[in-house]
C-alpha cells in the first residue's frame, strides 16, 4: 500500500493529515485534492469533506502531474490573484503547530515576493534520509533567499556538506499566486490549458469529479508528464526557512521505517501526556488571507 494511506503508528493516515493541514490555511469549501483512480478504495473515504468537483482524478499514474495542473488552472480561472498552497500527502511532521505557522507566514509574506511563489525549506534536528535539498542564494537586492538549485537525493556525505553550507530539505510545499502557476503551465505546454479547462467546465457543470483521462495526455511532452515540476531555477521561487518541525519527505523505505518508529514514540508520549522534545525556535506569526486556496496532492510534487 502507498505510504500516504498509512498512519505510521497513528490512527489517521498521512492523506487525512494533509487534508487537515489544508483546512488550517483555507476553508473546507476551497480545499482541492488530486488523486489516482487506481487507489480509489484508499482515498475516497477520506475525501467526504471535499466537494466532488474539487477532486481531480487521473486514470493512471502518468496523469498525476496533469491532475495538479488541472486543479491550479481551475483556481486561476476564478482569479489569477488567488493564493494557492500545494501540500503533498507523502510526508511526516512531528510539530504541526510549527508547520501551520510557517504556512501562514508564507502567505502573509507572498505579496512582498517578486517571484510570486514561495517554498518551505526544512531545517531539523534529524539528519534527512534520502531527501532532496534546496541550495539557496541571496536575492539580487539581498533582502531574502531564493532557490538556486535542487540537489536530488545526494549521498550522505554530500548531504551533510550541503546542510553545513545552508542547504535545506525540500518540502515540496509551494505557496503562490494561481496566475503564476497557470502562466508556467501554458509556457510548458501551450495546448494543455484549453484541454484541462474544458474538462474542468464539464465537472463544474455536473457537480462531479474532474476526470483527467489518458486522452488528455496526447501531444503533451513527456517532460511535462514527469515529476518534478515547478522547481528552481526554471521556476523561480523564494525559500522560507522552517526550523524544527520534525519533517520527513518519506522518499524511501529507509525513511518510512525510521519515522514510523519516531511516530510510535511520539504517540506513546502523547498517550502518557508527556511532552515531546520537538519545539520551534522560529518565531513566525499566523495570518489570514481573504481568498485562500489549498491543493492537497497524493504524491510529493517538487
Amino acid at each position: 500500500m502507498a505510504v500516504q494511506y498509512c498512519g505510521l503508528g497513528e490512527p489517521i493516515t498521512l492523506l487525512q493529515k494533509a487534508i487537515h493541514r489544508a483546512m488550517r490555511v483555507a476553508p473546507a469549501s476551497h480545499v482541492m485534492v488530486t488523486a489516482i483512480d487506481e487507489y480509489r478504495k484508499q482515498w475516497q473515504p477520506a475525501l467526504w469533506c471535499v466537494r466532488p468537483e474539487h477532486r481531480f482524478v487521473g486514470d493512471s499514474r502518468s496523469s498525476s502531474s496533469l491532475t495538479v495542473a488541472a486543479a491550479l488552472l481551475s483556481i486561476a480561472e476564478e482569479s489569477a490573484s488567488h493564493v494557492v498552497t500545494i501540500i503533498p500527502a507523502t510526508c511526516f511532521v512531528v510539530n504541526e503547530r510549527v508547520l501551520t505557522a510557517a504556512l501562514c507566514h508564507a502567505r502573509e509574506t507572498l505579496p512582498l515576493t517578486a517571484q510570486g511563489v514561495m517554498t518551505l525549506g526544512m531545517v531539523d534536528i534529524f539528519d534527512g534520509i534520502d531527501e532532496d535539498y534546496l541550495v539557496p542564494t541571496k536575492a539580487r537586492d539581498g533582502s531574502h533567499w531564493v532557490v538556486r538549485t535542487i540537489a536530488r537525493r545526494p549521498v550522505p556525505w554530500v548531504a551533510r556538506h550541503l546542510r553545513e553550507n545552508g542547504a535545506m530539505i525540500a518540502s515540496g510545499i509551494l505557496v503562490g499566486y494561481a496566475g503564476v502557476f497557470a502562466t508556467d503551465i501554458a509556457k510548458q505546454c501551450p495546448g494543455l490549458p484549453l484541454k484541462l479547462t474544458q474538462a474542468i467546465a464539464r465537472s463544474d457543470a455536473e457537480g462531479v469529479e474532474c476526470r483527467v483521462t489518458s486522452e488528455l495526455q496526447r501531444d503533451v511532452p513527456q517532460s511535462v508528464l514527469r515529476s518534478p515540476r515547478w522547481c528552481a531555477p526554471a521556476f523561480p521561487q523564494r525559500v522560507l526557512r522552517v526550523k524544527y518541525s520534525g519533517w520527513s519527505g518519506l522518499r524511501s523505505a529507509r525513511a518510512v521505517a525510521r519515522f514510523s518508529a519516531i511516530a510510535c514514540t511520539t504517540m506513546s508520549a502523547r498517550n502518557r501526556q508527556e511532552p515531546t522534545s520537538f519545539r520551534s525556535y522560529e518565531d513566525v506569526n499566523a495570518g489570514q488571507n481573504n481568498e485562500p486556496k489549498a491543493v492537497g496532492t497524493e504524491t510529493s510534487e517538487c
